[in-house]
């Protein structure tokens, strides 16, 4: 990020080019504490200092500070959200942000400046993303992102009023039936029975699954310590943050001590005959074309999780218990699935007869 000297100056390097930047924090008129931060319009340390110097006794002495014409939102996509923000999330999420950013985000709103962006522009951009036929929540999530960045450093005074332009999703976790996961653990054979198998009795996912290893699976203790996660190719640790230990399900032992044999503590459980580890892309692919082949449901490779959790509570498990064992962040994620266990209306409907 570079460092701050006593006179409000910052040194950054982006893209290899080094950059001088002006940033420091007041208090407001209203006794609210703001940051200003832009770039130093002349790229020497002399000129620098002495424009941070003009800028932070205006703020110092009235509250205010004055303010350049705002950015471009393509300028500030470029120049402030690619190199200060895009580096703190998981690889995956990177890619996805940078894939919506290329499919018209910057098409559409990046000519406008920053201030320029109020809710009539949100909705015009909703609804050009609508017309595409393209799903308009994440592009409107990663302009709301990249707006609250334009805050946070100061180069946008204040968020947009935001329009609601979409309903949030009721929709609670479904999962496949015991019946179909029991058809996938059939079928399946090699490294994606395995991979199906820590999704559905284990609740591992996906990028879990692939970073497995030997030597995270405890046959006399009949755990699995989940330590680790694959974003593309990266290594993480889990989404939640923190390490956890499931218990082995027996018919999931039984797989694993397939899948590890001749196998040595630090080679992944989860690999292709030549020893790689499938790509995400691959992984879903060939677990669809065994859903098509045994004519189910076209269900994510995520949903084998949920069939995990549900089950479990299904089964009496206790939310905080399941929580630990799924590795959810808080106990209200782990409650959506308890709501969708307790309004199964077949079963609500059968306690009438006292069933």
């Amino acid at each position: 990020m570079g460092v701050r000297n006593a006179d409000h100056v910052r040194t950054e390097v982006r893209r290899d080019k080094r950059h001088l930047v002006i940033d420091f924090t007041y208090v407001d008129k209203s006794g609210r504490q703001r940051r200003f931060r832009r770039d130093a319009s002349v790229q020497t340390l002399g000129a620098a200092r002495a424009e941070a110097a003009r800028f932070y006794l205006t703020a110092a002495t009235t509250g205010e500070v004055e303010r350049p014409p705002a950015l471009l939102l393509s300028a500030f996509v470029e120049t402030r959200f690619r190199p200060l923000f895009l580096p703190r999330y998981r690889p995956a999420t990177r890619v996805r942000y940078e894939a919506l950013l290329r499919q018209g985000l910057l098409a559409e709103v990046g000519s406008r400046r920053l201030d320029e962006i109020g809710p009539v522009e949100i909705r015009q951009f909703a609804a050009t993303v609508a017309t595409r036929g393209a799903q308009v929540k994440g592009p409107a999530n990663l302009l709301r992102t990249i707006l609250r960045a334009a805050v946070e450093l100061g180069d946008l005074k204040e968020m947009p009023s935001w329009p609601r332009l979409y309903k949030d999703s009721k929709k609670l976790p479904d999962a496949p039936s015991t019946d179909e996961v029991n058809a996938m653990l059939a079928h399946a054979t090699d490294w994606l029975l395995a991979a199906i198998a820590l999704g559905a009795l284990a609740g591992l996912r996906m990028g879990e699954v692939r970073a497995l290893e030997v030597q995270d699976v405890d046959f006399d203790e009949g755990c699995i310590h989940v330590r680790r996660a694959l974003s593309e190719h990266v290594v993480l640790p889990p989404k939640s943050g923190d390490d956890r230990n499931v218990p082995m399900h027996p018919r999931l032992a039984s797989v694993l001590r397939n899948a590890v044999q001749a196998k040595l503590p630090k080679a992944r459980i989860v690999t292709t005959s030549t020893g790689r580890t499938p790509t995400r892309q691959s992984t879903l692919a060939r677990f669809k074309a065994l859903l098509a082949k045994l004519g189910l449901r076209d269900w994510s490779f995520h949903a084998l999780r949920h069939y995990f959790v549900s089950t479990l509570l299904r089964g009496g498990g206790s939310p905080e218990a399941v929580r630990m064992l799924a590795g959810h962040s808080s106990l209200a994620v782990t409650a959506r699935y308890a709501h969708a266990v307790r309004t199964d209306l077949a079963a609500a409907i059968a306690k009438l007869d006292g069933n």
